[in-house]
């Protein structure tokens, strides 16, 4: 099943933690092997956004994560970026946590 970002949160801005939620709510149900997910006309993307739709998503589905399949525009090179470091810091969980604590009081 193709979905496509923009006619789920009807914006081409995919910024904020609301339409994030509006597209985990929208792919939650779904095996990641069942899906593509397509940014097809989507021109600014958020890790806010990613983070609460696809990073949620990853947590949920650890072993299988990697089955999912995106779709991006040509003219978009660090949206493949974006996805892969949510997926990944996802994964990392309380691993990541340390590493933002750590970070923020070395400062």
């Amino acid at each position: 099943m193709n979905i496509n970002v923009l006619d789920i949160i009807k914006s081409e801005f995919a910024t904020n933690l609301t339409d994030g939620s509006v597209l985990f709510e929208a792919i939650k149900s779904y095996k990641p092997s069942e899906i593509t997910i397509s940014f097809n006309g989507i021109r600014r993307i958020s890790t806010l956004f990613l983070n609460e739709c696809i990073g949620q998503y990853a947590m949920n589905n650890p072993e299988t994560i990697n089955d999912l399949k995106f779709e991006y525009p040509a003219d978009k090179e660090n949206f493949s970026l974006k996805v892969e470091d949510v997926i990944e810091n996802a994964l990392l969980g309380d691993e990541y946590d340390t590493f933002v604590d750590n970070a923020l009081l070395s400062m």
